[in-house]
């Protein structure tokens, strides 16, 4: 047996086993009808009603530092290295100078 004729027949009991697998499972299933209703259906007794919110003007605040990076941006390793002497950044691990 080479390569070929293993392969065709492993394709061939994988399409058996999955055709096999298939016709079970329509055989087994009943189909329900929408009118009969799920069991398992989730329903919520609460009213819901959505609220639009108004936007609100952000104002800057006076920050004493003006090297504050703010936001999650990029910055080259020197640079943060830099901000961290500065306490410019919140770092959450020791860094080494």
């Amino acid at each position: 047996m080479n390569w070929t004729h293993f392969l065709l027949w492993l394709a061939g009991g994988y399409g058996l086993y999955y055709l096999i697998v298939i016709l079970t499972d329509l055989a087994h299933s009943k189909r329900q009808d929408v009118a009969s209703g799920n069991p398992h259906e989730l329903t919520f007794s609460e009213q819901v009603t959505p609220v639009q919110l108004a936007a609100q003007a952000v104002q800057p605040t006076k920050s004493p530092n003006k090297n504050e990076v703010i936001g999650s941006g990029g910055v080259p390793i020197t640079d943060l290295f830099r901000l961290a002497k500065q306490e410019a950044i919140i770092y959450t691990r020791s860094v080494s100078f």
